[in-house]
């Protein structure tokens, strides 16, 4: 959850103040749109996301935990890979 909404507000600034563009096709068009529906819409997803994981915790936790593990990395290595591709452009 850290790791998204530090994505979420850095993402909005640095595209408000013309330092980026959004790599990611789907949140490309919401980001052009309007910073602001960008935050409505990655904020919406990322709460869907915690609740599901606080509604399954008690079914199985291990699931959950591990699948938050597996589901930062992947987020965090992506986030790198166009990192390095934007800066390499």
């Amino acid at each position: 959850m850290a790791i998204g909404f530090l994505d979420l507000i850095s993402t909005a600034v640095l595209h408000a103040h013309g330092k980026i563009e959004e790599l990611n096709p789907v949140m490309r068009p919401i980001i052009q749109h309007s910073e602001w529906a960008f935050v409505f819409v990655k904020a919406l997803t990322l709460i869907t996301c915690w609740a599901t994981m606080v509604w399954y915790w008690p079914q199985n936790s291990a699931f959950v935990r591990r699948t938050c593990l597996i589901g930062s990395a992947v987020y965090f290595s992506i986030w790198l890979a166009w990192f390095l591709i934007g800066t390499h452009s």
